[in-house]
């Protein structure tokens, strides 16, 4: 997936990639409506030429906007332009679970990290 830093979807000015996955791109962006910073979650242009696929991830953008809970990052928006869907979140700064994977951690640490997604995973299932 290209680099998309310095375009814009939408209202969204973004303003550089903060990760990359398997099936998205993570962008910090400034909202030019609100005059904010917020998180876009760029999903893969591959995916976004199938119709259905396309209708599963607005149906899962809603469900995610709909989970109201401390450890879960509000959805803010979502669209689509030109074939590329994406999803937009709060911005919350100070780096991602990816950089810091790969380095031991002591359990004491690990625990006080997977705490907190335990309980948002435990909302996200209840509802």
């Amino acid at each position: 997936m290209e680099n998309l830093s310095g375009q814009h979807l939408g209202r969204y000015h973004i303003v550089e990639q903060l990760g990359e996955g398997g099936m998205a791109s993570v962008y910090k962006a400034y909202d030019t409506r609100l005059e904010r910073y917020v998180a876009i979650k760029v999903i893969r242009t591959e995916k976004g030429d199938d119709a259905s696929f396309l209708k599963r991830f607005e149906r899962e953008a809603k469900a995610l906007a709909r989970l109201n809970h401390a450890n879960i990052v509000h959805v803010n928006d979502y669209g689509e332009q030109d074939g590329v869907p994406y999803v937009v979140m709060d911005y919350i700064p100070g780096g991602t679970l990816k950089q810091k994977l790969g380095q031991p951690i002591p359990y004491r640490e690990a625990a006080r990290l997977l705490f907190p997604v335990a309980q948002a995973l435990r909302h996200a299932h209840q509802h």
